[in-house]
């Protein structure tokens, strides 16, 4: 959708380390410690009493298995025995190394997390710290969801200019009032729903925590307009007229490809080979992120609000990678009928979790966009071998 007369930025490029925590071995040690199950010396005392068990049943089945050596009718009813009960020890002990993995990763985590931001180490000492280990203090959900998000790839599903603005309103004015306002960012939301107290102000470290998140991002650069082709040269025709031209980005070497099929970057699950590796013809959009991104670029004088998308887990990034102040305002969340198949993207990507703590998101029919599949299906064996001049005639 380029076209010659394109204006080029020649100074985007593609922004390393958009999560909130830049550090990937940070990142790595925090979700180390943070996945599976309670982490308590209990549990640690649990799974070696379990493997020192698993491992004296094997040997019992050894010696029952010499004295029984000689009874061929129960032989293969011993060896099922005997399989069995070595799974079970080969389970007890990876739990057990699992466990001591996790623990021997809180000393780095907490000192990764404090050269980032001392408030965010102390808030994860409190709650995953060795102390609370040794003592059996068990983390209220809310942090987990809170440092899985802060150590995601798609951290920029996190949180939009406007919830950084009203953020910042928090920190400045750290009232419960401005707590509330805060839906449009799940995680911090229900993290200060929790910690809200009806006497006792909220904790200062939590607050340094947010002043830390609002003074992350890098203030983006401006945009510019352009004017129009016909759809006919282009085989793309839009409801609105074009009041742009879609920008190049000769830094980014695969802006100009059409998207490869796959899985959705690193972390997401889905694929979308339905459009990028079949071609389909441009203007019956598929699952790609670069004509979701032309059309609103092309044509819209502001981004929407709010875009619900099956693929808004990799469209937010590569919109904001391209034009951030034009999308700046922008929140980009998976419907609910898609989510289910995004196993791997983060909860803060998902409408369904902005549902939870902004019940007037509920309203929302995030499955509009799906009610004309049936009828696009009757042409879309045509469209595949067409051109657009083809059904302007």
């Amino acid at each position: 959708m380029s076209q010659s007369g394109s204006i080029e930025r020649s100074t985007t490029r593609y922004v390393p380390s958009q999560q909130l925590i830049a550090n990937r071995q940070v990142r790595r040690l925090v979700r180390r410690v943070i996945t599976g199950g309670p982490l308590t010396m209990a549990g640690i005392s649990a799974a070696v009493a379990s493997r020192g068990e698993a491992g004296r049943d094997s040997e019992e089945d050894e010696e029952d298995d010499e004295e029984e050596e000689e009874n061929l009718e129960n032989a293969s009813e011993m060896e099922g025995d005997s399989r069995r009960r070595t799974r079970a020890e080969k389970a007890a002990a990876r739990a057990q190394r699992e466990l001591l993995e996790r623990l021997q990763a809180i000393p780095g985590a907490v000192e990764g997390l404090n050269r980032v931001c001392p408030s965010l180490g102390a808030l994860f000492d409190s709650k995953y710290g060795e102390a609370s280990v040794i003592k059996g203090d068990v983390a209220p959900d809310v942090y987990r969801r809170f440092f899985f998000q802060a150590t995601e790839e798609s951290v920029l599903q996190m949180a939009t200019k406007p919830a950084l603005d009203m953020l910042q309103t928090f920190v400045n004015q750290p009232t419960y009032q401005n707590a509330t306002a805060l839906v449009e960012i799940p995680a911090i939301h229900e993290l200060l729903t929790h910690e809200k107290h009806p006497t006792n102000p909220f904790p200062r470290r939590t607050i340094e925590v947010c002043r830390w998140i609002v003074d992350r991002p890098e203030p983006p650069k401006i945009a510019e307009d352009r004017a129009e082709k016909p759809w006919m040269e282009t085989g793309c025709c839009y409801g609105l007229p074009k009041i742009r031209e879609r920008p190049q980005y000769p830094k980014l070497k695969h802006d100009i490809n059409n998207d490869v099929g796959g899985k959705r970057g690193a972390k997401c699950s889905k694929f979308y080979s339905q459009y990028g590796e079949r071609r389909l013809t441009g203007g019956i959009m598929g699952e790609g992120r670069n004509d979701v991104f032309s059309a609103l670029i092309t044509r819209w004088e502001k981004a929407p609000k709010r875009i619900i998308y099956d693929f808004a887990c990799a469209l937010g990034p590569y919109c904001m990678t391209r034009e951030p102040a034009f999308f700046s305002n922008t929140q980009f969340l998976i419907d609910d009928f898609h989510s289910v198949g995004h196993t791997k993207c983060s909860p803060a990507a998902f409408l369904k979790t902005h549902c939870n703590v902004d019940p007037r998101l509920s309203y929302i029919n995030s499955s509009a966009g799906e009610c004309g599949n049936s009828g696009l299906g009757r042409i879309r064996f045509f469209c595949v071998y067409g051109i657009a001049c083809v059904y302007a005639n």
